[in-house]
């Protein structure tokens, strides 16, 4: 289920915002002058999806309208109560023909003591830092959390302490509907080791809090790849075994093509392996050659049963096959007196043109931001997932500020991801201003 059109109704009390979503593309960029609320559009979507209501309560609006591509609409009404501790959200799901769908629930001021001190907060959740009164920094997200937001977000633990659960409990219609559209926000400061964790919430072990991301990335590209590998394995082993028995069986008919077409997907599958062989996945093995003569119709019957078991076989590297290459060619095409390289072990290692290896951490901190997002979008994120980009050219060189967009519209279509980009560079935009949705000032 996609969202392909949001309204945001009296942002900061001055705006209406109507955003249509590129359906086509698949990628869709926010502009306009500072102070009209382009990055609080990413997160109000990142609160609505990730159901962090406590934070959506605190953003200043009237009302949202979320219309999904199955006909249905979400209408969220925020409370007009001055101070942000008394606003209150009303959730309402509407049929194509305006029909209630469930009943509607509201989100209230409900934060009642329930016997957890304030003081003790950052003792039960050392993620938190307290910033004010009514206020915590969230350390894992980059998140500031009203004492709702904290419950929201850390019920189960804080319930320990409290002896009942904390987490307010919201409807299932709701927590299935914002399921079905997942939405990672990736922010301007995703170098920290696990800044890229789709949740968006760090639940990682001391060493992962000290282990870079370019490193940990590496480890699941190569976890990745032996599991591959053993699918690629267990399936051939299977068709080796039944070869001859196919091959004999007069029960089985095999068609014998003409010696042109053989030839043809004979060259074919040897370019597709030579394909994966560059991309790190299998051994450069000696290629059997055929012979120069005129083959006879037995040979033609053997070869075309073997072709078939050939792209059958590669076929189950087709996907993460795809993703290395378009992987390897965004990287190197931005990387300068070095080269990175897949390797089934390693995950990945890069090589200067010198031909020495370089640690992962010695790249700069501009290679290890584009080297982090390209992975982390092709290769872990949930398909159909919309991800939210902040202001990409805050950590992007001017070099690589033009191939941006190109290189998203190529994740997209092989991840099947959808990107809303939110940017105030023309470099980024370049020529792509058919794929805008402006974000007026009123003026």
């Amino acid at each position: 289920m996609d969202l392909y059109e949001l309204r945001i109704e009296n942002l900061f009390d001055e705006f209406t915002h109507v955003i249509q979503f590129n359906t086509i593309d698949g990628l869709t960029l926010l502009h306009g002058a500072n102070g009209v609320g382009k990055t609080t559009v990413l997160k109000i979507i990142d609160s609505l999806s990730n159901r962090k209501f406590a934070l959506l309560r605190s953003t200043h609006f009237s009302g949202l309208q979320a219309n999904f591509s199955n006909g249905q609409t979400l209408i969220v009404t925020r409370s007009n109560g001055g101070a942000e501790a008394k606003a209150s959200l009303e959730f309402r799901l509407l049929q194509s023909d305006g029909r209630l769908v469930h009943q509607p629930w509201t989100l209230g001021n409900t934060a009642a003591d329930l016997g957890i001190p304030r003081d003790l907060i950052e003792d039960i959740i050392h993620e938190l830092n307290r910033t004010g009164a009514n206020e915590w920094f969230d350390m894992t997200s980059g998140d500031t959390l009203d004492f709702l937001g904290v419950v929201d977000r850390y019920g189960d633990r804080l319930s320990r302490y409290a002896g009942a659960s904390t987490r307010r409990k919201i409807p299932e219609w709701l927590h299935t509907l914002t399921t079905q559209f997942p939405v990672f926000f990736i922010r301007t400061e995703r170098l920290t080791s696990g800044a890229n964790d789709r949740s968006g919430r760090f639940r990682q072990s001391r060493e992962a809090q000290t282990t870079p991301t370019v490193r940990t990335f590496a480890r699941d590209l190569s976890h990745r790849i032996q599991q591959s590998l053993a699918e690629y394995s267990n399936y051939s082993q299977k068709l080796d075994s039944t070869f001859p028995a196919r091959l004999l069986d007069p029960d089985i008919h095999i068609e014998t093509p003409g010696e042109d077409s053989i030839r043809k997907r004979y060259n074919e599958e040897a370019n597709r392996r030579i394909r994966y062989v560059e991309s790190g996945l299998l051994d450069r093995d000696a290629e059997l050659q055929l012979p120069q003569r005129e083959l006879d119709e037995g040979e033609l019957r053997v070869l075309n049963l073997y072709l078939a078991d050939v792209r059958d076989k590669l076929s189950q590297l087709d996907e993460i096959a795809e993703k290395i290459e378009l992987f390897l060619q965004v990287i190197n095409a931005k990387f300068r007196r070095k080269r990175l390289f897949v390797d089934r072990e390693q995950g990945f290692r890069v090589v200067s043109t010198q031909g020495h290896q370089l640690s992962l951490e010695s790249l700069s901190s501009g290679e290890q931001q584009e080297l982090v997002l390209t992975y982390g979008l092709l290769f872990r994120e949930q398909v159909g997932t919309l991800v939210l980009i902040d202001e990409p050219e805050l950590s992007l060189h001017v070099s690589w500020q033009n191939d941006f967009i190109p290189d998203l519209l190529k994740i997209a279509e092989l991840a099947r991801l959808k990107f809303l980009v939110a940017t105030h560079s023309p470099s980024i935009i370049n020529d792509r201003w058919d794929l805008t949705v402006e974000l007026s000032d009123g003026e």
